[in-house]
């Protein structure tokens, strides 16, 4: 979702730009009445972390252009039906280079919730019971470092069960634990350009042309986030339409070659 925060930091970059006058100052009237707004929403926002506070000289507090360009900012977003919560968290983002579209529900609506599974707690007796010898110390590593599991103390947290499920399965089928997690790298590494391709084709024809002019209303990005989420399960029927196509061309391949070689053993005898 790389496409979606760049741009609309982007966006919000423009927004804040500095008025003409960069090095213009102003009291808090002053600003208030250049920025059309009132003293009291003025120190609201600075009292909710939505404003810088100003430089004191004495009893006074002097303010800049870049406060007056947040101001602006901030009664756009307004304008557009954004909370001040939302805000908030959005300036938050932007300022420490965060991924906005988290913050603005881009990313959950495009990604789904299979990173909401809640992570299961195994104890390390468990495990060995499960796995047996195969569970070395290179194997337990591996399956650190791919995300699968973590050491939290006396136990391991199982952080993806359904796929902890599907390998448990597999491996009492006859699989080893080595060739079923070389497998499972090998479907990362394929799986992940094909779904960066997916995300590359929503952000460019839906997400992107909603952001190209100006700032989002609420009411839009919720109509994105809707759309987005009505997508992902046809996005998911087309791919596991081709992984079962192609699961069926290799079975048919792999099984017609093994049982051409029994037949001709069998015709040789």
């Amino acid at each position: 979702m790389k496409n979606v925060p760049s741009f609309l930091s982007r966006l919000l970059n423009q927004a804040a730009e500095p008025p003409a006058v960069p090095d213009a100052e102003y009291t808090v009237d002053e600003l208030a009445l250049e920025a059309g707004t009132t003293v009291r929403n003025l120190r609201a926002y600075q009292d909710r972390g939505l404003l810088p506070p100003p430089e004191r000289r004495g009893r006074v507090g002097i303010y800049n252009g870049e406060h007056l360009a947040r101001l602006r900012l901030i009664g756009q977003l307004l304008e557009r039906g954004y909370s001040i919560a939302s805000i908030r968290e959005l300036l938050d983002a932007w300022e420490q280079g965060r991924d906005l579209a988290h913050v603005l529900g881009l990313e959950q609506a495009i990604v789904g919730a299979w990173n909401l599974v809640e992570p299961t707690r195994l104890g390390f007796d468990e495990v060995q019971a499960l796995f047996g010898a195969d569970l070395t110390d290179d194997n337990m590593d591996l399956a650190r470092e791919l995300g699968l599991i973590e050491f939290a103390g006396d136990h391991l947290r199982v952080l993806n069960p359904r796929v902890f499920s599907a390998g448990v399965q597999l491996y009492r089928s006859g699989i080893p634990l080595d060739v079923l997690l070389a497998q499972f790298v090998a479907i990362r590494r394929q799986v992940e350009p094909v779904s960066a391709g997916i995300v590359r084709m929503i952000v460019e024809h839906l997400v992107n042309p909603l952001l190209s002019g100006s700032l989002p209303h609420v009411s839009e990005l919720d109509d994105l986030n809707r759309q987005l989420l009505a997508l992902r399960p046809l996005v998911e029927q087309v791919v596991d339409s081709e992984l079962a196509r192609g699961l069926q061309l290799s079975a048919n391949q792999e099984l017609g070659e093994r049982v051409g070689e029994l037949l001709k053993g069998f015709l040789k005898r």
